[in-house]
């Protein structure tokens, strides 16, 4: 027996060819009719198995017709009578249950049809019924020749038989269904195949049977001698059924690839959508996350020109611009009006060159707050390209074609605009406007609170003013102070400096801090201060001064702590006297360079009574210098204030030069712009001869590029007064380039000092703006930012300080 098998779940084309083949070469060997049946039923028992290899159908029964022996009565009638036939199971495997018989019984022969048939093999019956084997022969005597392939499922494996009378009918356990298949063998002749299935099996499946059974008749009529004709006819009709099957195949084939092109493509648009809808949630998620972190940076921000930033980046990339700008009203401490600008997305130097813009028929309804304008292409616009000279953009302006301009305005009053460009066209929506409309109502807010905020600080600022003394100059030292309120704190503090001249050519030295912030603490420290130069000049000394303050604070402001030093240099005889109230002693360094703080004695603060307070005598000869300072330099948020201290020491230690470019190093070293404390410097240089003494020209010049070659005129014939012909060049350099910044980022009046300290030459340029000069490298082409690497080049050092109102840039450079 072959070992081909052919698995039922997966049965196809290739299966039905297969089986037929081998089927045809099993029955080859089969000499009778009989033989061949069982040969059949062994072949679908064996070969036929499930999915998991094991055996399919437990139980297959072959059927064939017989006639039936002739009574003399019909023999004498003649051929036309009609004969009767009967149905024989020739061929049987598997458990005989379902038959009422043994394997291999060939008694099982019936009537075609009887009631006994019924009775005998009750599902034989059913499924040979619907193939029509019980056909009544006809008057002719001819009987209609069963044909086709019909499933029974089988349920609960129990197969409800509708036969009268009734009968039990269990086929073997684990069928699932049952499968008959049938067909003429010869005019007359006909067979059926029974198998008892262990799957249930599909409608596909069992349309491949009919093929199969052109195979079985074939094979059945190779065990006799079948005419020639005969066997030619049912090949030809196999190779029908095998091609009628094919094409069905076909054809459901291309209709399942319609289907799945179909369903492909909708899978694909479903697909999109889906990217799609997620591209959009992705860009909502965007848009939500960056209108929350504008919110929070601008309702945070109190500093104006970090907030102004914060909101033209947010509102460029929310409306999706290659470029934006706001540009936004400021008044000046003397009322003044300024417009200033920053930019988004491109450089400032794209715009340098260019003037601020005019109240034009384009710029007039963002300017004048009228409402939002948006234009799909704006050289198409009837307002654009009115105003001379350029009569619309200025040549090597960014290209623009989409513009969008929203006004900023708080309380009816026009705060600044914001605009947009992209150079295509249609980029803004009426949803871009939208979202910058709201973040021009929040930065209206910010605004405000800013310039609140600013008024109150400058308040404070401007009482502390008045209240602190302008260091006056005197011979044989050379001094200078700053003042830095806190980076994060609201308004000006409570800590000074003073220097008071003395008779006798002594001179006092005072630094001190009151605790708090705002106008409280400035208007105590401005008491206090009034008080110490009253004391000073009544020749107390620095025990004396301090006991009388400790005094008066108690009385006028009990409970504030306050520290402060209190220090008397007496030149004649290079001595210093000084006494300390609870605050952190000064720090000397003499000729040779070495370093150490004024701490042996020191007194607790102000404000405590009567109290008398130790002195210390230290000497201080000639090419001493001595630094008085609060707090705020040296202490931090996160650094211990003995790390700080130790910083000073080393700075102090370290090189050191012209007195003011001393301090703005130390103040960058220590500070930062991150110290949250104000801070207060007083710095002494006692110069060893009178070639060390400091010589200034000063003055101030309009915001117009006339300036630039003023100031390299000022410093070419002020060096020239002081023989330093050779430092000429090089100094007018760095005048051109600090002036020049000033003037283009400015554009407000600005100051320029010539200084001479002994062997340094320091250069300062005073304006109101508070952008500072970066090294930033140029691209190629490009021929911005390269003065300040000539800056860095020619100067011995050099640096940045910020001032109320603005900054000062200082260059340095040695005279020899």
């Amino acid at each position: 027996m072959q070992d081909t098998r052919f698995d039922l779940s997966a049965f196809g084309l290739s299966e039905v060819a297969l089986c037929g083949v081998h089927l045809r070469e099993a029955v080859s060997g089969a000499s009778t009719p009989d033989a061949a049946a069982q040969v059949v039923a062994d072949f679908f028992h064996d070969s036929l198995v499930d999915g998991r290899g094991d055996r399919a159908c437990p139980v297959v029964g072959v059927f064939l017709s017989r006639p039936q022996a002739a009574p003399s009565a019909q023999v004498a009638a003649g051929p036309r009578a009609q004969q009767g036939r009967r149905l024989s199971l020739a061929g049987v495997r598997g458990a005989s249950a379902p038959w009422h018989g043994t394997e291999g019984d060939a008694s099982l022969d019936l009537p075609v049809p009887s009631p006994e048939a019924a009775r005998h093999a009750p599902l034989a019956y059913r499924l040979l019924d619907r193939l029509g084997a019980w056909t009544t022969p006809d008057t002719d005597g001819v009987v209609q020749a069963l044909s086709g392939v019909e499933v029974l499922h089988v349920s609960d494996s129990q197969v409800d038989t509708p036969v009268d009378p009734p009968d039990e009918a269990v086929p073997a356990e684990g069928v699932r269904s049952l499968l008959a298949f049938g067909g003429t063998l010869s005019p007359g002749e006909w067979f059926a195949v029974v198998l008892f299935c262990g799957v249930s099996l599909p409608a596909d499946v069992a349309d491949l049977f009919s093929t199969v059974t052109s195979s079985t008749r074939l094979a059945l009529l190779s065990a006799g001698q079948p005419p020639p004709a005969l066997e030619a006819d049912v090949a030809r009709t196999l190779l029908e059924d095998m091609e009628n099957l094919v094409a069905r195949r076909a054809a459901h084939l291309e209709s399942t690839v319609v289907r799945l092109s179909s369903v492909t493509a909708d899978l694909r648009r479903s697909q999109q959508e889906l990217e799609q809808r997620e591209r959009q949630l992705r860009e909502e998620a965007t848009i939500v996350e960056l209108l929350q972190q504008a919110g929070s940076a601008l309702a945070a921000e109190l500093d104006l020109d970090t907030l102004v930033q914060h909101a033209v980046d947010a509102a460029t990339r929310l409306s999706g611009a290659a470029f934006g700008a706001f540009f936004y009203n400021v008044l000046g401490q003397t009322g003044e009006s300024y417009l200033l600008y920053v930019l988004s997305g491109v450089d400032r130097s794209a715009f340098d060159k260019f003037p601020m813009p005019r109240n034009t028929q384009v710029f007039e309804e963002t300017f004048r707050g009228l409402g939002v304008m948006r234009s799909d292409d704006i050289t198409a616009d009837p307002r654009y390209g009115h105003n001379a000279p350029h009569h619309g953009m200025p040549e090597g302006h960014l290209p623009v074609r989409s513009y969008l301009a929203v006004p900023v305005t708080s309380r009816g009053t026009v705060l600044g605009g914001f605009f947009f460009g992209h150079p295509e066209r249609g980029v803004f929506t009426e949803r871009h406007e939208r979202l910058v409309t709201g973040v021009a109502a929040q930065t209206a807010v910010a605004m405000h609170n800013a310039q609140t905020y600013r008024q109150e600080r400058e308040a404070a600022m401007e009482l502390q003013r008045h209240l602190l003394p302008t260091l006056p100059r005197v011979q044989g030292i050379a001094t200078t102070s700053r003042y830095l309120p806190a980076a994060r704190d609201r308004g000006a503090g409570g800590d000074w400096v003073d220097l008071i001249p003395l008779p006798d050519g002594e001179v006092a030295l005072v630094v001190g801090d009151v605790m708090g912030k705002g106008v409280r603490a400035a208007a105590v420290m401005g008491q206090i201060r009034t008080a110490c130069r009253a004391y000073a000049r009544l020749g107390l000394s620095p025990s004396e001064v301090l006991e009388q303050l400790s005094v008066l604070v108690d009385d006028i402001a009990p409970g504030c702590i306050t520290t402060c030093v209190y220090a008397v240099l007496d030149m004649a005889n290079d001595r210093l006297r000084a006494a300390v109230a609870g605050h952190l002693p000064p720090v000397l360094r003499d000729p040779q360079g070495r370093v150490r703080f004024l701490d042996e004695r020191a007194g607790p603060p102000l404000g405590v009574g009567r109290r008398r307070y130790p002195q210390q005598d230290i000497p201080v000869p000639p090419g001493s210098r001595l630094l008085l300072y609060t707090d705020g330099l040296v202490e931090r948020r996160g650094r211990p204030i003995d790390d700080g201290l130790r910083s000073l020491r080393d700075l102090l230690a370290g090189p050191v030069g012209e007195i003011e470019a001393d301090c703005d190093s130390w103040l960058d070293a220590l500070a930062n712009g991150q110290h949250d404390d104000d801070i207060a410097m007083l710095y002494l240089h006692r110069p060893e001869d009178a070639s060390q003494q400091v010589s200034a020209v000063v003055r101030d010049y309009a915001p117009v590029s006339g300036a630039v070659p003023d100031a390299r005129q000022l410093v070419s014939e002020v060096l020239h007064e002081w023989n330093l012909h050779h430092l000429v060049n090089d100094m007018m350099l760095i005048a051109d380039e600090m002036v020049a910044n000033a003037v283009r980022h400015a554009r407000t009046p600005l100051r320029v000092e010539l200084r001479r300290a002994g062997e340094r030459i320091v250069l300062e340029v005073t304006d109101s703006s508070t952008e500072e000069p970066r090294l930033i490298v140029s691209h190629p082409g490009e021929f911005g930012h390269r003065g300040i690497f000539l800056v860095n080049a020619i100067a011995t050092r050099w640096g940045t300080r910020r001032i109320d109102g603005g900054k000062v840039v200082w260059a340095e450079v040695k005279a020899s």
